[in-house]
């Protein structure tokens, strides 16, 4: 599942990358924001990593009692869903904190 999940990432990082070099507004903002020697994968990975931090210290506290209520009197196996759950769960997360007036055009 682990070597899943990498795959995933790298499509991710890769499409976000392509949508960024799209768009030449996006492609500006991205070298703006970046360090001047940072590639732009790199800076997408450092940004994603940031805010992995606020899910850590989410997983540290409520996340663990709803893994537990949720799964935990379901054999061993069930664990292996509860990644793409959770990516599913940011997924839903982030369109309803996005305002619909900055969602994608």
């Amino acid at each position: 599942m682990l070597v899943n999940l990498r795959r995933v990432l790298y499509d991710i990082v890769e499409e976000l990358l392509a949508m960024i070099q799209r768009d030449p507004e996006l492609w500006e903002l991205m070298e703006q924001l970046k360090h001047q020697d940072e590639e732009p994968s790199d800076f997408i990975l450092n940004v994603a990593g940031m805010l992995a931090i606020e899910f850590e210290d989410l997983h540290r506290t409520d996340l663990n009692d709803k893994l537990d209520a949720l799964f935990g009197g379901l054999p061993a196996k069930a664990f292996e869903m509860v990644p793409l759950f959770l990516h599913i769960a940011l997924d839903i997360f982030m369109m309803r904190a996005i305002p619909a007036d900055h969602q994608g055009r």
